[in-house]
């Protein structure tokens, strides 16, 4: 008996029996990490979507490459977004629970979700030759255990077959969450944040900038700005779930 709790207890600590996104239990589902309502519920980013930040724009609305009323008035340095999913409901906990709560193996359910995103939106066709992960300060790091979108990153690597380079796009100064910042603080928050450790790296590549969640794209785009400064050619970010509003959030 004793024996068989022991393996009962690793086997929900591999594959937990609750939902993620409720509590719920799923013992009875047959599902995995979100229970059935849960998945039904995600709000996925489908039809037209803005070429600059990759917020929905719904079937019929006309594009501008300018960009959308949420972007065209910010300097994004970044070739293009997209996100897969609003970050709201069960994938705002799932993402939460990922990097809070030290759940690293959610990190495989969740680059699967990016790796549909990169073959609905055509990213495979255009070329991208590397992955990059946007970096965390090594004090936040060593903090949480882990960069989340690192992970993501090399989930998403190995499975479209896409070099994975860490550790050269660094970040040199631990500043404050964007979180806790009024919008027109941000910019100013991680100018000069990120630096290349040895820019012939990248120089020539066609880059695949990956994180969890997208907001204001500053974060990303100041990353953008240092990559291209390197040498890089072009970069396009890829993330889980982005907030419906720019100003608003991380």
């Amino acid at each position: 008996m004793a024996l068989r709790q022991h393996l009962a207890a690793i086997v929900n600590l591999i594959y937990p029996v609750h939902c993620f996104g409720c509590r719920k239990s799923l013992h009875n589902e047959g599902a995995r990490y979100l229970c059935r309502s849960c998945r039904e519920g995600i709000n996925y980013i489908t039809g037209t979507r803005c070429p600059r930040c990759g917020m929905g724009l719904g079937d019929y609305t006309l594009v501008s490459q300018d960009g959308c009323t949420e972007c065209r008035s910010h300097r994004l340095r970044f070739n293009g977004a997209f996100s897969a999913t609003y970050y709201e409901g069960a994938i705002r906990e799932l993402i939460h629970q990922f990097k809070y709560g030290r759940h690293e193996f959610l990190a495989r359910p969740l680059a699967e979700i990016l790796v549909q995103c990169v073959e609905e939106a055509g990213l495979g066709s255009i070329g991208l030759n590397m992955v990059v992960a946007v970096p965390l300060h090594r004090k936040k790091k060593s903090l949480r255990g882990f960069n989340q979108a690192e992970l993501l990153g090399r989930n998403v690597g190995r499975s479209l077959d896409i070099e994975v380079c860490t550790g050269e796009l660094k970040r040199t100064l631990n500043t404050p969450s964007q979180t806790n910042l009024p919008y027109y603080c941000r910019q100013e928050n991680v100018r000069g944040a990120f630096m290349v450790k040895r820019p012939p790296v990248f120089k020539g590549k066609d880059v695949l900038l990956v994180d969890d969640v997208l907001t204001s794209g500053l974060t990303a785009s100041e990353c953008a700005r240092v990559l291209k400064e390197a040498g890089v050619g072009r970069v396009y970010v890829l993330t889980v779930a982005k907030s419906r509003r720019m100003a608003a959030g991380v």
